[in-house]
């Protein structure tokens, strides 16, 4: 039997109901910067100044073995042209904020405001940056393989370390860069790299069962396949219904960092009386380019394809 019919609800007593900021925030998370760590960094002679930075090519036109037939007879010298490489220091993107005073001295204690929009802009600008660099994707013309309407197979993967073991880069110094979706969905969907009965092999073979042995999460390193590096991130060229992945040479691609102080990204914050309150500002200075076509290859994978 009901005792009232008329209890208080929240609504009545809003007045007395408090409100608490224990401090948490709901965090952005960010890919970590995998190919400003792998492909070649120009950025330690920028401090110097210039716009251009000039990478000479001496691979593509090769030496010809003569052969002396008759002893005293006058050598056949060579000449191979060079090619001039150049990186473009041509960008300069920055994000900026604006506190005002009262807002400023109004927000809970609880918060370190600086703190947390510091990693946000620090991580939105290094992303942009490896967008840069992965965009470079598109002028690859020596090496491709794969699709855009299927999944990526291991033929096509060894296909692609074929390209580069043939013309003899070191695959030591190579890497797989995959975009998240094509490595958990696809490349783990093959039998042969997690089935070791099926495999064969040992630890030390080829390709590692399970994670790809040798993982380090922090920097989104899946271990190795076929003694390669595998990177991944979601940062890797998605479009047109298709991801864009690369194994890659260090040489690939070149970048240099310009913004001052050897510095990737800047921090700069002054109080302006003219708005009364606190401008913050995030600056990044660079420059990508293509500077060896044939030290990558494109492994095409379809971007919505489930693997088996």
């Amino acid at each position: 039997m009901a005792l009232t019919t008329d209890p208080f609800d929240s609504t009545e007593l809003a007045a007395f109901i408090s409100e608490t900021w224990p401090g948490p925030t709901l965090d952005e998370y960010f890919a970590n910067a995998v190919a400003a760590n792998h492909f070649m960094d120009l950025s330690e002679f920028a401090d110097a100044g210039s716009d251009i930075f000039h990478v000479p090519d001496i691979y593509t036109n090769t030496f010809s073995v003569q052969s002396q037939g008759t002893q005293g007879a006058e050598v056949t010298t060579d000449a191979p042209a060079t090619a001039d490489i150049t990186i473009n220091v041509n960008t300069h993107k920055y994000i900026a904020t604006l506190l005002g005073d009262k807002d400023r001295v109004q927000i809970s204690r609880s918060y370190n405001i600086n703190e947390r929009y510091a990693h946000k802009a620090g991580g939105t600008l290094m992303e942009d940056f490896e967008d840069a660099l992965f965009a470079l994707w598109s002028g690859l013309t020596t090496n491709t393989v794969g699709d855009t309407a299927t999944v990526i197979t291991d033929a096509e993967i060894r296909q692609g370390i074929e390209k580069l073991a043939t013309l003899d880069f070191p695959l030591r110094e190579c890497a797989f860069f995959f975009h998240t979706f094509t490595y958990w969905v696809q490349i783990l969907a093959i039998q042969k790299y997690y089935d070791a009965s099926q495999a064969g092999w040992t630890k030390t073979a080829p390709v590692m069962n399970g994670n790809f042995e040798g993982a380090d999460q922090s920097r989104s390193l899946h271990g190795s396949l076929y003694g390669i590096p595998l990177y991944t991130s979601s940062r890797v060229v998605s479009g047109l219904q298709t991801h864009r992945n690369l194994l890659a040479h260090p040489e690939a691609f070149g970048f240099a960092h310009q913004t001052p102080n050897q510095q990737r990204v800047r921090f700069q914050a002054a109080y302006w009386l003219a708005n009364i309150g606190t401008l913050a500002v995030w600056d990044t200075i660079y420059g990508v380019s293509e500077t060896r076509d044939n030290a990558a290859v494109l492994l095409n994978a379809n971007s919505s394809a489930i693997g088996a």
